[in-house]
């Protein structure tokens, strides 16, 4: 979700504008961001209407995102998805959710779009026919960071019915929001509603296990080596760990890749740690770890590199360390 914002914003703005205004987002500087684009915006400028509720959607003001999404609307401008996407927060009924859809009727077709449409209906007339993909896109557009505000609530309620409808990436996410390991990287599934309740992350990661999710498998297999004395079964996490990069789970080869380097439930074997490692690079802390332990100057410099150019974007797979973590 990180860029979707940068994606979804029109070219609006005079292109000394956009380029200032563009930099400030991506420093993180909303304030001069919606500073600039306001600007604009009062001139009447239509596109900077729409383009300044999602600055405003962005800094979590659901106040001012809406006003002005609306505003764009009105004049014949985008935002109605943008609207849409706020009111089904707001929803607390049948009669809010048959709002959203009333919103998305003009809103241009999209894969979010669909999707809020399709969970609308359901909850305004209490049918489930909406997909298990249906759920998760909105899931993922409720606990993304930084563009969309978000709402975990709404996400885990998502997410949850996703995971019902049999989505093996739900209910790993569902896992997720139920242990609460290191999440500053792990993953974005955090919900205060959930507490750490390892027994049912442990019953979720299972059930998207044996939907073939093997990154799902390797957190299960981190969860029996590190978790609590009645939930440690070291040698069986070891075996999930190994089963899930054995089946192309970067995240899974990661792991391997520690607990050979570490000596954590194996015998420590530092060229085999490496074998793994080379296999894991899709996350880009990897490539970090490679560059710092590999011998030829040339692999070194390629893994630097590798690191170098990846560290300032987001990470295909988020980092899972599997040691030192405490609970």
């Amino acid at each position: 979700m990180k860029f979707l914002l940068l994606i979804l914003l029109s070219l609006s703005l005079s292109a000394d504008d956009f380029t200032l205004m563009k930099q400030a987002f991506e420093k993180g500087d909303l304030n001069r961001a919606i500073m600039i684009t306001r600007t604009n915006a009062m001139k009447g400028n239509i596109e900077a209407m729409y383009d300044l509720g999602l600055l405003y959607y962005a800094k979590g003001k659901t106040k001012e995102a809406k006003t002005w999404l609306e505003r764009s609307v009105k004049n014949d401008g985008k935002g109605a998805l943008g609207v849409a996407i706020i009111a089904f927060v707001q929803a607390q009924d049948r009669r809010g959710y048959k709002k959203v859809m009333e919103l998305l009727v003009n809103a241009p077709k999209s894969k979010t779009r669909d999707a809020l449409m399709n969970v609308s209906r359901d909850l305004s007339s209490n049918r489930s026919d909406a997909s298990a993909e249906d759920y998760l896109v909105l899931a993922e557009l409720y606990y993304g960071d930084k563009i969309v505000y978000p709402n975990l609530r709404v996400a885990l309620y998502l997410t949850n019915q996703a995971a019902k409808k049999g989505s093996a990436k739900a209910m790993e996410l569902m896992g997720d929001a139920y242990w609460r390991s290191n999440y500053t990287q792990d993953s974005l599934m955090v919900a205060p509603q959930t507490g750490n309740n390892l027994n049912i992350a442990m019953e979720y990661y299972q059930n998207a296990m044996r939907n073939k999710n093997f990154d799902a498998m390797a957190k299960l297999g981190k969860l029996h080596i590190i978790g609590p004395r009645n939930l440690r079964r070291i040698q069986y996490g070891v075996n999930l760990i190994l089963q899930s990069a054995e089946n192309n789970s970067s995240l899974g080869a990661m792991m391997a890749g520690e607990i050979y380097a570490n000596g954590q439930g194996v015998r420590a074997n530092r060229q085999l740690a490496i074998e793994w490692y080379k296999k894991a690079t899709e996350i880009c802390d990897v490539n970090n770890i490679l560059a710092r332990n590999l011998l030829n100057p040339e692999e070194r410099k390629k893994y630097a590199e590798g690191y170098a150019e990846c560290r300032n974007k987001a990470s295909v797979k988020r980092t899972y360390h599997l040691l030192f973590e405490p609970f």
